[in-house]
């Protein structure tokens, strides 16, 4: 009987102890989630000003970083370019820093755009206004507008799922001591309801004898691919021709490029994206804008396309 009794002690003192464990790994001092337990450890860290009046910043690759100026705290360095994005004659360094803390799988990320000028750093917070982080942040430093000074461009992997991911392109000044936005691929739809991808112009029709012509409003591009192997008879009409209305989809950006593509020492965007037709999993191939900045309209516009096909 005493012999029960000290298993029994032992068998309460250990599940006491799983108990205390789980606590602890489930809880931070400040009662805050670990990763371990839980996705996420705290919210998205906000910007609580746009920049820092100290230019002494100096950044490693994955070095931590704290900056309480700005409300910000474990930031990873993530990218690091340099252009001439305030003078001609003055290379400043760009940086993008990763804030990891709220994952625990050093992949998923919120990103934080940031220019070292000779006075101040400036800030942008890539995320603010999007209810996502990124995978991936690639950056680019270079004159897409024609006025001699430097742009930043900013291509983020902001979504895994459906096969060629989701993709956020962006392009930013530096004006007045701010980082401007000066184009983005997503815009809210007319409707108010969700968000739509730029459109690059991108039509098609069906056509007899298993045939889909894709067309470009914009720049009067079309061309006609063979569909006969791609869907089942039931799919076709008895003359060859898809029976239902509908049209191809494109994707966001999945490559958002600088490419002078004229020589004219002026860079062009060069994109990509992923086409559909029949459900997002039946890609029926890319198709590839050039975008150039109009320096009338200040804005970017599609002067080059064509499409790319996939068997």
């Amino acid at each position: 009987m005493k012999s029960i009794k000290i298993c029994l002690a032992v068998f309460l003192l250990l599940i006491l102890s799983a108990c205390n464990m789980e606590t602890n790994n489930s809880q931070t001092s400040d009662g805050t989630k670990n990763d371990s337990d839980s996705v996420g450890v705290r919210d998205h860290q906000s910007l609580t000003s746009n920049a820092i009046l100290n230019p002494n910043l100096s950044a490693n690759n994955w070095m931590t970083i704290d900056l309480p100026e700005i409300g910000l705290k474990n930031l990873t360095f993530g990218r690091i370019a340099e252009g001439y994005v305030t003078k001609k004659d003055m290379p400043l360094p760009v940086y993008i820093f990763c804030d990891y803390a709220r994952y625990d799988n050093r992949v998923y990320h919120y990103s934080y755009l940031a220019v070292a000028t000779d006075s101040k750093i400036l800030f942008k917070d890539l995320a603010d206004g999007y209810d996502s982080g990124s995978y991936e942040d690639i950056l680019y430093v270079l004159d897409v507008d024609g006025d001699g000074i430097d742009e930043i461009v900013v291509q983020q992997n902001v979504g895994m799922s459906g096969g060629a991911g989701q993709y956020l392109s962006r392009i930013f000044k530096v004006v007045n001591d701010e980082i401007r936005e000066i184009f983005n691929s997503t815009m809210l739809d007319p409707s108010g309801d969700g968000w739509s991808v730029f459109d690059t112009g991108f039509t098609s029709e069906f056509l007899n004898g298993y045939k889909l012509k894709i067309s470009n409003t914009i720049t009067g591009y079309s061309t006609i691919i063979d569909i006969s192997k791609k869907y089942i008879d039931d799919f076709f009409d008895e003359n060859g021709k898809g029976k239902r209305n509908i049209s191809i989809s494109c994707d966001s950006f999945m490559e958002f490029k600088p490419e002078d593509v004229d020589g004219d020492g002026v860079f062009e965007i060069a994109c990509l994206q992923y086409v559909s037709l029949d459900g997002h999993s039946d890609g029926v191939g890319y198709v590839k804008s050039i975008l150039k900045s109009n320096p009338q309209t200040q804005k970017f516009e599609v002067i080059q396309t064509a499409f790319i096909a996939v068997e």
